[in-house]
């Protein structure tokens, strides 16, 4: 029987896919030669905890979670600020400004250098009614606001010309206690956007973007906290990660354009998108080996025509770097594997790959970093790898 055109289009597609779920299954990353620890990311003046990166056009904006002021004596002192921001610069050749011979207030180091205007408030506002008349959320009953970034902002719009860049940011609104443990294990998400004017909007370079709070509460509570688990933007779609508390990760969409109008949103649920909003704990939602457990970052790689998830296993203590990959956002993800140990002589989490600091499209590599934490404050090491 002769197909007709709309079947040989069907029949086409489902080649393709099911070439690229073949490919997702049995592609494996493999590392070319020995990573190269470039340095640590680092600011001789503020000590920050667990940062991520964003590409705001001819430089890269960092965001971390809790920050310090370094004292004289190079130890970290009071206040501590939820959060915190800074930029670093780029060569003229397009590679990640790696510069010797830093001078901070705790000796002489060598890579990134952050810089930029910290104004002694945190980087995403606190909500007033989340104790925000103290820098770290702290509340007088001893409880605290742990507003934390754990992923970098997702830049939806970037002009070249001008380098303005409108990008958005989950926070997930943990109120926690004096010995971490969270009041409420799957709190709500607050959504921020995050606006920069560009080099042209500010003759001064050490300007940070402003920083907007949406919406307090864009995810209830009863919801999966999409986006604070990581997300992407991929041909005008954004795709949000969010993980409950039992470890389901959940995916959402939204066109780029809509981020902000919640009836914009489709949930992956039961293997078909749905406009049906899920409950945080319901069936069907978690999708297998979208990545290892633990904090990380997605993104989408040109040179393996995949998506990629890169970060810690979850209970883990140990410096294992894990990468899974697929050929859509909602999978099928390979079963995750360890493809780089990284040595410390603290506490390594954290983990972070950077696709902003490659410029070249060609570039088969990645940039990583991971907090480590000591009793001199938090470093952040800073690798390169490079695939087969």
């Amino acid at each position: 029987m002769a197909l007709t055109r709309s079947s040989y289009l069907a029949l086409s597609l489902s080649t393709v896919l099911a070439g690229n779920w073949a490919k997702a299954d049995s592609f494996i990353p493999k590392v070319s030669g020995t990573p190269q620890i470039l340095g640590n990311v680092t600011d001789p003046t503020i000590c920050r905890d667990s940062c991520g990166s964003t590409r705001f056009g001819s430089r890269v904006l960092w965001t971390c979670r809790d920050s310090q002021p370094y004292g004289s004596n190079g130890a970290p002192i009071f206040p501590v600020y939820s959060s915190s921001a800074s930029w670093t610069d780029f060569n003229s050749d397009g590679t990640p400004l790696i510069q010797s011979g830093i001078q901070s207030s705790h000796g002489e180091e060598t890579g990134l250098l952050c810089y930029g205007d910290n104004n002694e408030t945190p980087f995403f506002p606190i909500p007033q009614d989340e104790c925000s008349d103290n820098s770290a959320g702290g509340c007088s009953d001893k409880t605290r606001w742990a507003l934390w970034p754990n992923v970098p902002p997702l830049m939806t719009f970037g002009d070249p010309s001008s380098g303005s860049v409108s990008a958005w940011t989950w926070i997930t609104q943990s109120h926690i206690t004096s010995s971490l443990a969270l009041l409420n294990p799957d709190p709500p998400t607050a959504l921020y956007q995050v606006n920069y004017d560009g080099p042209t909007g500010s003759s001064n370079p050490n300007q940070l973007p402003s920083v907007v709070l949406v919406e307090e509460t864009f995810w209830t509570s009863d919801q999966i906290p999409y986006g604070t688990y990581g997300n992407l933007l991929v041909n005008g779609t954004v795709y949000l990660y969010g993980q409950n508390a039992n470890g389901t990760v959940g995916l959402a969409q939204v066109p780029s354009g809509q981020v902000s109008n919640l009836t914009a949103y489709q949930y992956y649920v039961n293997d078909a998108w749905t406009t049906t909003i899920p409950g945080v704990n319901d069936t069907g939602v978690n999708i297998p080996n979208a990545s290892a457990g633990g904090q990380g970052t997605y993104y989408y790689s040109s040179i393996w025509d995949l998506y990629v998830w890169i970060g810690q296993k979850s209970n883990t203590i140990g410096g294992y770097f894990y990468v899974t990959t697929a050929p859509a956002p909602e999978g099928p993800w390979a079963e995750p594997v360890n493809f780089y140990t990284v040595e410390t002589n603290g506490l390594p989490y954290t983990f972070q790959a950077h696709p902003g600091l490659i410029s070249d499209p060609n570039e088969n590599a990645i940039y990583l970093s991971w907090t480590v934490s000591t009793t001199a404050g938090y470093y952040t090491p800073l690798a390169y790898v490079e695939w087969e």
